[in-house]
């Protein structure tokens, strides 16, 4: 009798645990189905249109089409006609390009595209008179190779992605005497070995000053798929842990402390004279160039410097004054190349430390955690060793 009690006993827990199961399962699909909404009403909206030269009215045929920094992207066909589904990121930037005609970008708006065909029309481009450096090959060979660490940075990904077109990079003088720039007249194309993907960058400028060690570049972007994404998941998630947009992401959604970061201001300190002192005959005043270094660190939480921007819904701005110290308590992918590779030495605590540099009266994001003017800020400490090769898709959100 015992026997067939817990024998009853152990079918109803077991049923019952199978309907929480049921339930909680049905949750999960539900929850991950409202999560999709969004980006089921955006994706049925797509951009359609033709490419045309201005200067004859016929088709480009494979004028290259994508939203900018996404893996979302397509080619013209024989009559210069295509279809994208427009991307659910604020501010995204359409580029049409192809070989021998400017660049045109299109910030297409979701409720004036619907159902229409929009035509790009692409203007001759003409020769630029560019004061292009004859270098021998020993000096171009040692350009290239300061452009290569510049551009892709000092990482494993870095060191895992070649520039298939090096032939196209030419260099011009800069504004001083220890810089210079670079330039091309067709897209750099990059091979990320580490992260899968083959990159088309439409290089618009790149400048290197060697005396301030000061590189600035920007571009247009377009990322392909190498094969099956799968292979990448693991190496792109190490990528995007403590990147700037995972950072800039954390800081949107005020979750700093559960993504490992702390923030901190840096503000100079202010050296007087302590007149107690001078009348024993000591003067503590420091001089004026090391009182320019000198500065303290303010911890402050992410409230306390970002807000919603009041003119547009989908953008965040960054309020600070001088510099920001971004610390992250985790260990990053690229740490232990960088020691391997003697470009860090000495003991090295955990995490990393960075710094964000305002240009502008503030730093404008939008709601994916992208900077909507990457002039407007200046980074120092560990990111400056992540550039080109270290960048993922505006698109890109981490597989669980």
């Amino acid at each position: 009798m015992l026997a067939r009690m817990q024998s009853i006993l152990s079918l109803c827990n077991k049923q019952t645990a199978a309907r929480k199961f049921s339930m909680g399962r049905m949750s999960i699909t539900l929850l991950v189905l409202l999560l999709l909404l969004p980006f089921i009403s955006i994706s049925q909206i797509t951009v359609q249109g033709t490419v045309l030269s201005e200067a004859t009215g016929l088709p480009v045929e494979g004028a290259s089409v994508y939203f900018n920094n996404t893996s979302i992207g397509t080619s013209a066909n024989a009559v210069g006609k295509f279809s994208l589904s427009l991307p659910d990121i604020s501010n995204a930037e359409l580029i049409v390009s192809a070989v021998g005609f400017q660049l045109l970008v299109f910030k297409p708006d979701a409720a004036a595209i619907k159902n229409k065909n929009i035509v790009f029309k692409l203007a001759q481009k003409e020769g630029q008179l560019k004061d292009v450096l004859i270098l021998t090959d020993a000096v171009r060979k040692k350009y290239l190779a300061i452009f290569e660490t510049q551009f892709l940075g000092i990482t494993e990904e870095a060191a895992g992605s070649s520039i298939k077109n090096r032939k196209d990079i030419y260099f011009t003088s800069g504004d001083s005497k220890n810089s210079f720039k670079a330039y091309s007249d067709t897209s750099l194309v990059i091979i990320n070995k580490m992260l899968g993907y083959k990159i088309s960058f439409e290089l618009i400028e790149f400048l290197y000053d060697q005396q301030s060690g000061r590189t600035f570049y920007y571009g247009y972007t377009r990322f392909e798929e190498m094969g099956d994404k799968k292979r990448w998941v693991k190496n792109r998630k190490r990528c995007y842990y403590g990147s700037t947009v995972h950072f800039y992401r954390s800081l949107i959604g005020n979750r700093l402390k559960e993504e490992g970061y702390k923030i901190y201001l840096i503000k100079p300190l202010k050296f007087t004279t302590d007149s107690s002192n001078t009348a024993k005959g000591k003067n503590i005043a420091m001089p004026p160039k090391q009182q320019e270094e000198m500065a303290m660190a303010v911890g402050v939480v992410a409230t306390q410097i970002i807000q919603p921007d009041s003119s547009n819904s989908n953008n965040y701005n960054i309020l600070i004054q001088g510099k920001l110290m971004v610390q992250y308590d985790k260990e990053p992918a690229s740490k232990n190349y960088l020691r391997k590779s003697t470009f860090v030495q000495g003991y090295l605590p955990v995490g990393f430390r960075s710094y964000v540099t305002v240009k502008a009266p503030f730093i404008s994001l939008n709601n994916m955690g992208i900077t909507n003017n990457p002039m407007d800020v200046e980074y120092g400490g560990y990111w400056i060793y992540e550039k080109a090769a270290n960048m993922l898709p505006f698109n890109y959100i981490p597989e669980w």
